[in-house]
């Protein structure tokens, strides 16, 4: 998962402290026990600088009120079961609506029922206020069932874990529910942003493929099959086509052809130098931009290698037959970044797997003399690249060859 770094100066709704004091302030509370909590706490301003008794009997008996509603609320803690149901993975910035089916699992009929997500991770956020959100129910017979609605707001990228929900009733007070925390694991994927570069123009030639798609992504060791004929002295038994055997009563073998077909390598950069919310942003643009890539070649029936040059060098497939958009859309949500990508290391894993690729888009964060190097070394393998850096600030070092340069300021993800 990417890491996240905490700071002092992040909005106030990625702080811990402030999301758990949010929600829980939610569920303890109804509409009515935060208009008495004003009023509590406003009376005791007026009333404390003075010494007349008069003025503290408002607040100690609304005090006496939240007294007996929270005995009351503590009784009537609801015996309830919830189960989520997750549709398919959103993309950063979007909501995540999704069912949450409530059973009453007790022998009493629950009502004034408040379901909540507890406290979120980092990155996502409880959202009552759109219009989907359903999280109230008014009653519920022992054994009855409901679906409501419950919503997200998924800021970023990654791979989350939904460890449990908050139930409570309101019942009878009205301003009072005695939260229950029921646990519920669920993983929640969020794919990066991304648009799709319809117009992006990568420079390719097909590359012959020793033993088809089959071998090119190591899934086995058949060709494209091309047709039968009758067996010869020295084929192997495993091509033999028994079906044919069977109704002619002499052999015949299965005969394939190698393939020339085209495999787009995206190497994408995962080094951020530093913890501050800009290099983060700029490492979340790359990312989106590489699936945006993806998706634009994946379309016209390439072969996608997907390299990510981290700690560890990720490869991954997909096009044709071998794995689809959606696969690749979860890898890179859960991409972490490299405080120091050792490009060295890099050519050496990358070398095996240069040579059977039409063409190569680099996806880099800087222009140094490490990644130049890297950039040579491709080349020389025959080879062809296309760099794209993305900055939100000028160059390390200037370019000694034709790249195309993102500035993330400008929001403007589109490349030709």
């Amino acid at each position: 998962m990417p890491k996240r770094k905490y700071s002092f100066f992040m909005p106030a709704e990625d702080h811990a402290f402030v999301k758990r004091s949010v929600i829980y302030s939610r569920m303890w509370l109804s509409d009515m026990g935060r208009i008495l909590c004003g009023i509590i706490f406003i009376g005791g301003m007026v009333s404390s600088p003075g010494l007349h008794i008069d003025a503290y009997m408002l607040p100690s008996f609304i005090m006496a009120i939240f007294i007996t509603a929270f005995i009351f609320a503590y009784i009537n803690r609801p015996n309830i079961s919830v189960n989520r149901i997750l549709p398919s993975p959103c993309s950063a910035g979007e909501h995540l609506v999704y069912d949450v089916v409530v059973k009453n699992e007790g022998r009493y009929p629950a009502r004034n029922i408040k379901i909540s997500e507890g406290v979120l991770p980092y990155g996502i956020y409880d959202a009552p206020d759109h219009p989907s959100y359903e999280g109230f129910v008014d009653w519920l017979e022992p054994g009855e069932n409901i679906t409501i609605k419950l919503v997200i707001r998924c800021k970023y990228r990654d791979i989350y874990d939904l460890t449990y929900l908050l139930v409570g009733s309101s019942y009878p007070s009205e301003i009072l529910r005695f939260p229950v925390k029921i646990p519920k694991n669920n993983k929640l994927i969020v794919y990066p942003k991304f648009i799709t570069q319809t117009d992006f123009y990568v420079p390719f030639k097909r590359v012959y493929q020793p033993g088809g798609i089959a071998i090119s992504s190591n899934v086995g060791d058949s060709n494209e099959f091309l047709n039968t004929r009758d067996y010869r002295k020295g084929d192997r038994l495993k091509d033999i086509h028994w079906a044919s055997y069977a109704r002619t009563g002499k052999l015949i073998v299965k005969e394939y052809v190698d393939e020339y077909f085209i495999r787009i390598g995206i190497l994408l950069d995962t080094e951020q130098s530093s913890v501050w919310q800009k290099d983060a942003e700029v490492l979340e643009t790359r990312i989106s931009v590489a699936a945006g890539i993806a998706d634009a070649i994946a379309k016209k029936d390439y072969i996608i290698d997907l390299f990510a040059a981290g700690d560890i060098l990720h490869h991954f497939q997909m096009g044709r037959a071998l794995a689809h958009l959606e696969n690749l859309l979860e890898l890179l949500a859960g991409i972490e970044e490299a405080k120091n990508v050792n490009f060295e290391l890099l050519q050496n894993n990358l070398s095996p797997h240069i040579k059977q690729l039409s063409s190569m888009i680099i996806l880099l964060g800087d222009w140094d003399k490490r990644r130049q190097d890297l950039c040579d070394s491709v080349e020389s393998m025959g080879t062809k690249i296309r760099v794209i850096i993305f900055r939100d600030k000028p160059l390390t070092k200037e370019p000694d060859r034709e790249v195309t340069v993102i500035y993330t300021k400008d929001k403007e993800w589109l490349i030709k």
